[in-house]
């Protein structure tokens, strides 16, 4: 029988720390969803906001899942995957998992100056939100730094609930 634990932390919908159980693709696909409740992105009244998924992701497709039933702002919710930062395009978030974390340098250099906020997986290095483990239990660390390089603003809320990273 697999167990959830939520400890909620003050935010509101699913953040703070999560068991992890077997669904942790399901929850940080609940997470990076609650996530652009507290990104701010410049000119973001789009028709569509669209996630890149680095690579084949079982991420996919809960984030696929949560489109049909979600909407971020007024935008509907597309998710693409891609092999390379190229083809990233008008993407808002690009989702880098634990299997490609080599190309996260590579990554991060192609979206240079670009209103994209990357989050990854177990990672070191330039990303704006990173999921970790901590005594097995799921959360993430965010770098306002990062984020803020990408000109996108974040919410205090975010970051204190996060632990920070440079």
């Amino acid at each position: 029988m697999k167990r959830w634990k939520f400890i909620i932390g003050g935010l509101i919908g699913l953040m703070g720390f999560i068991e992890v159980s077997g669904q942790s693709e399901k929850f940080k696909a609940i997470f990076i969803y609650n996530f652009t409740n507290y990104i701010e992105w410049p000119g973001a009244s789009q028709e569509t906001f669209q996630i890149a998924v680095f690579g084949d992701s079982p991420i996919a497709n809960e984030l696929n899942i949560i489109g049909t039933k979600k909407k971020i702002g007024m935008s509907s919710i597309v998710v693409k995957m891609v092999k390379s930062p190229t083809e990233v395009g008008e993407s808002k978030i690009c989702y880098i998992p634990v299997g490609h974390k080599k190309a996260i340098p590579e990554i991060s250099a192609a979206l240079k100056g670009k209103n994209v906020l990357i989050i990854t997986e177990d990672a070191t290095g330039s990303f704006g939100i990173n999921f970790t483990e901590i005594n097995k239990k799921q959360t993430f660390e965010v770098s306002k730094s990062n984020i803020e390089s990408h000109g996108l603003k974040v919410n205090s809320a975010l970051i204190a609930l996060g632990n920070a990273a440079n």
